[in-house]
């Protein structure tokens, strides 16, 4: 005869699903410690860039003054990008909610990148096709007015649901 309670018993499928859920919760907080370390890696060495690209226009001559100027502003603006985005990876890393301020505004900084970029590539002696760069600098000037409001939707959004819940005060 077999006695049931000397059997060892069965790991339910509830504490599987339970281990396996912890197992891919340590496999995304390695992952987001591993994606953090490297921006902040990439970050550093481009800042090293910028301070490369400073030093050459300052030694450089007045001509060279925008050309060395579009590369530091592109360099400066892509190290804030890569910081935003270490910014958010270290949000989630606290296990805060996503938001997604932080990504509108490393859109923001990317469209206004671009547009520096443009403006400044225009001083240069190179000749380029005027209708398409102000067709392009239109485009990228409306994507900045959404960013912009969809930032400030997101900054308000709280005072508008409290002034939503608030109860009016009995007369």
């Amino acid at each position: 005869m077999h006695d049931d309670a000397e059997a060892p018993p069965k790991p339910s499928r509830t504490t599987f699903i339970k281990r396996a859920m912890l197992g891919l919760v340590w496999a995304e907080q390695i992952v987001f410690i591993a994606i953090g370390l490297l921006l902040f890696a990439a970050a550093l060495i481009f800042l090293k860039q910028s301070a490369f690209v400073l030093f050459d226009m300052l030694t450089a001559r007045a001509e060279s003054y925008s050309t060395f100027g579009s590369q530091f502003l592109d360099v400066i603006l892509l190290v804030l990008m890569i910081v935003e985005l270490a910014y958010t990876v270290i949000l989630s890393l606290r296990g805060a909610v996503l938001i997604a301020e932080p990504f509108l505004i490393v859109g923001l900084i990317a469209v206004i990148r671009r547009m520096l970029v443009i403006t400044v590539g225009e001083m240069g002696p190179k000749g380029t096709n005027v209708s398409q760069t102000i067709s392009e600098l239109g485009i990228l000037t409306v994507i900045v007015v959404v960013f912009v409001g969809a930032i400030a939707l997101l900054r308000a959004r709280p005072k508008i649901r409290e002034a939503f819940t608030e109860e009016d005060p009995p007369s």
